[in-house]
């Protein structure tokens, strides 16, 4: 909607809209003899896109979000560690597809069980059975006690339900929280993520991704 006229411009330009779990790509192709003049033609567009849309651009032609990620934290020389439930260590694992993440990436514990949260997160029993494991202060205890744990300049914690199964009547599949943990400051988000188990867990990652990369 933000760019819907760019989009209808015609004539050697065509426009194409490819939606992503989480993100949409833009693909902007322009039909002329001399790649120079093409190359300016998509320059131009490029630039109004990126004056209208801004901080929602993260990457460009075949850039992913953990490979955006991993290059500010490398950039600002800052170092990341991660507690996981719903998403089973797929964020971890998004993180070490990345060469050289070993320079920024320290510590990534899947913490599925209450037990676990409490025995290696040293969380309170009592708080996760007063707002339960998938819950706003769960979630932002996993952040920071594994940022503790590790060390680290960030940490990020993440615990919703994936579904089929697991939820209840005020906490339906989908329900994610997603906190992140810096020196001073701790941020959590509540999501309600739609689709299958699979989905719901890598639009979990996505979300955790673009929270850290605002904030480095």
């Amino acid at each position: 909607e933000m760019i819907e006229d760019i989009l209808r411009i015609g004539g050697k330009v065509q426009m194409g809209i490819y939606p992503h779990p989480e993100e949409i790509h833009v693909k902007i192709t322009v039909t002329e003899k001399n790649e120079k003049i093409a190359l300016s033609a998509i320059n131009k567009i490029q630039k109004k896109i990126q004056a209208r849309l801004k901080d929602y651009i993260f990457g460009y032609d075949t850039e992913k979000l953990e490979e955006i990620v991993g290059r500010k934290l490398l950039k600002s020389k800052k170092t990341l560690a991660i507690a996981e439930s719903c998403t089973g260590g797929l964020l971890a694992n998004r993180i070490t597809d990345t060469p050289g993440s070993s320079n920024y990436f320290k510590l990534g514990l899947v913490t599925y069980s209450n037990e676990s949260k409490n025995k290696l997160l040293n969380i309170p029993m009592d708080a996760i059975k007063k707002y339960g494991a998938v819950s706003k202060q769960v979630a932002s205890l996993m952040a920071k006690n594994v940022r503790l744990l590790a060390g680290a300049d960030y940490g990020i914690g993440v615990s919703g339900i994936a579904g089929p199964g697991g939820a209840t009547k005020n906490k339906p599949v989908g329900l994610v929280y997603i906190a992140l943990a810096g020196k001073n400051k701790t941020t959590c988000k509540e999501f309600n993520f739609i689709g299958t188990r699979n989905l719901i867990k890598y639009k979990s990652t996505q979300a955790a991704l673009n929270m850290l990369r605002k904030t480095i």
